[in-house]
């Protein structure tokens, strides 16, 4: 009497775990009603694909519970006197913050925003804030990023009122992260990192 074995796939690795684990980037269409002809799409999905992954580490790093955790991006056309005040970091950049009620520096409006919620693996976009203690991250982009070869964009956690800069630069015809506020602490610019890790030797 013959005995039949049937094979199993093998069970999942570590590798597979984490490929499981990875999370989507923010999509453009999220966006991309809003834009005009003076935004570039280009510059838009390098700024997202930054905030996608900066979001995340810290998602993952500061969940507790369940706090719901957001996003809300839009774009700011309003700065303060964009051409006499400088962030210095890679060359220089617009200093990228906006006017307080009194005239001084303060967050930069929006001209318009969406928000998006965070679930540990998906994006979702909301009509308002919800839930007790949320976590908030809020990101300013300049406007008219057609018409420039670099932009410096605000954001700020609602966590720690601090805000982070992070600066883009159009090279040949790629937007590229090549600089960010806090990189004392944090020690990379991802979207550099990974421009550098593809590009052929």
């Amino acid at each position: 009497m013959s005995t039949q074995v049937q094979l199993l796939p093998p069970g999942p690795t570590h590798i597979d775990l984490d490929l499981n684990m990875a999370t989507e980037l923010i999509l453009l269409n999220y966006v991309l009603d809003n834009l005009t002809p003076q935004d570039d799409p280009e510059a838009w999905k390098a700024i997202l694909d930054v905030i996608s992954e900066e979001f995340e580490e810290r998602y993952r790093a500061d969940v507790h519970g369940k706090q719901p955790w957001f996003l809300r991006i839009g774009v700011c056309s309003h700065w303060w006197r964009p051409h006499q005040a400088r962030w210095t970091q890679a060359g220089g950049f617009a200093w990228p913050v906006g006017y307080s009620a009194n005239g001084w520096p303060g967050p930069p409006e929006f001209d318009w925003s969406v928000v998006l919620s965070f679930d540990g693996e998906h994006w979702k976009q909301v009509d308002r804030f919800f839930g007790n203690k949320h976590v908030v991250l809020r990101v300013a982009v300049p406007a008219r990023t057609a018409k420039h070869k670099q932009v410096a964009v605000n954001t700020v956690w609602s966590k720690s009122h601090s805000p982070i800069f992070y600066g883009f630069r159009n090279i040949d015809s790629r937007w590229i992260c090549v600089a960010a506020s806090d990189e004392h602490t944090q020690g990379r610019i991802i979207n550099a990192r990974k421009t550098a890790d593809s590009t052929p030797v």
